[in-house]
């Protein structure tokens, strides 16, 4: 279902290079997207309580009553940009299955040096992946705001309630994420260059358990 390719573009002459496809974006995708779901949302619920209690309890100024309106507003932002560096540096990381990703570099020849997944560059992919998104969002966002508002004025007239409300935005805003988080990587992180290396898929690192038994899919 998800074996289509991209076009053929200018690889590394790697013998055990990996032409990246859709589905080595979903997988690598759902690695990423999951964890930030849970741990972003997860801050944002505790300290969106904390706030709210101290705002509550406390006879703040204006200039605090401002900051606080504010970190409501914008600190789930933070905390998925945030939580996100932490993930790639997991994922460059990481062991899939079928593949890893593999950081060579760029330009190398017709036997491309790999390169360790430094501070460095997983700030560099952090950055490619943050921006782009960002930007993609907004797009989505603007592009979409009409035909999804008046989805959500009329499931809003049928169910009018504040908890109905509030799970629907944030099932939007998870699609909407979701959507720009798979075209992001498959499109611009996979395969690419970045800086002065290129985030390519390779074959995975044999475990002790693997190498035990070749027969291991």
């Amino acid at each position: 279902m998800f074996e289509s390719v991209r076009p053929a573009t200018s690889v590394p002459s790697l013998r055990n290079y990996i032409q990246p496809n859709l589905g080595h974006g979903l997988r690598i995708w759902w690695a990423f997207y999951w964890p930030i779901a849970l741990i972003s949302f997860t801050l944002v619920l505790v300290v969106n309580a904390a706030l709210l209690r101290y705002w509550q309890n406390s006879e703040a100024s204006t200039l605090i009553t401002q900051v606080i309106s504010w970190a409501l507003k914008l600190d789930g932002y933070f905390f998925y940009y945030a939580v996100a560096f932490f993930i790639w540096a997991y994922i460059l990381r990481k062991n899939f299955r079928a593949f890893r990703i593999g950081l060579l570099a760029n330009p190398g020849g017709d036997h491309p040096e790999p390169l360790r997944p430094t501070f460095g560059r997983t700030v560099r992919v952090w950055w490619t992946y943050s921006w782009r998104a960002l930007i993609y969002r907004i797009i989505v966002a603007f592009a979409t705001s009409f035909p999804l508002g008046w989805i959500v004025g009329f499931l809003l007239a049928l169910f009018p309630s504040r908890a109905f409300s509030g799970l629907l935005n944030l099932a939007l805003q998870m699609l909407i994420d979701g959507l720009v988080g798979i075209f992001v990587i498959y499109s611009s992180i996979l395969d690419e260059d970045i800086g002065d290396f290129r985030v390519a898929l390779l074959p995975p690192i044999a475990t002790a358990s693997t190498a035990a038994d070749p027969a291991n899919p």
